[in-house]
């Protein structure tokens, strides 16, 4: 079986936490010949349906929304991630790259009520705000009501979803820690070079 039993994670906790701290996911969906993908935010709803759902939207001139209305998606929300050196390890190892992902299986719907589409946007913002003084979207706030025309709204019943935790499970316990330590120290380094490169 690929992959190995031991970096699929079913605690449900587990995967909730990984959708709901790297909320930008990647969206794939079946064409007529091909895929289509698209990378946008996406927030957990816990509280639906046997699974949850999550709820999302997007440019109405985007060719995906075409895709979306009763279909089947695909769905990754992609967690840390680094290369792990044989010289992280006590022991002797090769070299490998530890991951964190969730991927999920789900039935889309596309949301028509300009209302249900405000309600998300309001309730997205309020969850991605962090910080002491974190913005608060105004339902009635004027350039995002003017928008509500150009945005389709939609939501995604999960139907199945697995945690793909590729995290040195094979090794020793205290390997198994250096990797830990490694991929923590890792991600945030690469993201930081990442962003001071592009931008």
């Amino acid at each position: 079986m690929y992959p190995p039993n031991y970096y699929l994670e079913n605690d449900r906790e587990k995967i909730f936490r990984v959708i709901e701290t790297y909320s930008f996911a990647t969206l794939i969906s079946r064409t007529e010949d091909d895929v289509i993908v698209t990378h946008l935010p996406l927030i957990l709803d816990r509280q639906r349906g046997e699974f949850g759902f999550l709820v999302g939207h997007m440019d109405r001139n985007n060719p995906h929304t075409r895709y979306l209305d009763s279909a089947g998606v695909f769905v990754i929300f992609h967690g840390p991630n680094a290369y792990i050196s044989p010289n992280v390890y006590e022991s002797s190892q090769l070299p490998t790259w530890n991951s964190i992902s969730v991927h999920i299986k789900g039935l889309a719907r596309i949301t028509e009520s300009k209302e249900a589409v405000r309600e998300s946007m309001v309730k997205m913002v309020s969850f991605l705000e962090k910080g002491e003084a974190p913005f608060v979207l105004d339902r009635d706030h004027q350039k995002m009501n003017s928008l509500l025309g150009y945005v389709v709204g939609f939501e995604i019943e999960i139907l199945e979803s697995i945690g793909r935790f590729k995290l040195s499970q094979n090794k020793n316990e205290k390997d198994k820690q250096l990797a830990k330590e490694h991929l923590i120290a890792e991600s945030k380094k690469g993201d930081a070079r990442l962003i001071d490169f592009v931008v």
